[in-house]
Parts: C-alpha cells; structure tokens; sequence
C-alpha cells in the first residue's frame, strides 16, 4: 500500500490539508522545482482555477496529472510556446 502523507497548506488565509501518496506530492515537488514556483503559490492558483465541483486534493491530481501529459506528449513546437504549466492550469477549469 502507497504511503499517504497529510500536509497543512494555507489557501486564502486558511488552513486547509491535502492527502496525497507519496510518489503524488514528489512529483508535484518536481513541478515546484522545474516551474520554480512555491507549493503553496501554486496551490492557491490550483485552487482559484479548479472547477466547483472538485475538491482540492482531486485538482491537485488532475492538475500533476495533466501537467506531466502536456510535457512529455508534445515537443516544443506543438505547444506554440504555451508552457506545461498554463496547459495544466487551463485544464482543471
């Protein structure tokens, strides 16, 4: 069975938790890492974009999952110069 791990994060001056396997929250570390943008920052853009009727765990998923998908399926030209990163916010609307 996958590790779980809870983390506290703040979203408009709340705290809030997420739960994610471990494997979840590394690769979305890599995202933080590769885009340099804090966690918490791009946790609050997950969650001002994502549609009303997902949770914010759910968004953050489909947000990793989309991310990694428009990065690793499309070479740089096909993109038009649109970032993995816009892609994955613009898909969780």
């Amino acid at each position: 069975m996958a590790d779980i791990l809870n983390r506290v994060v703040w979203v408009d001056n709340h705290k809030t938790s997420i739960r994610l396997a471990r494997a979840e929250w590394d690769a979305f570390d890599i995202i933080c890492q590769k885009e340099n943008i804090k966690k918490n920052y791009l946790i609050e853009l997950i969650n001002a974009r994502k549609n009303s009727k997902l949770g914010l765990t759910c968004s953050v998923r489909l947000f990793s999952l989309i991310y990694f998908y428009k990065l690793f399926s499309a070479d740089e030209n096909e993109r038009n110069g649109v970032l993995p990163i816009f892609e994955a916010i613009r898909g969780i609307a």
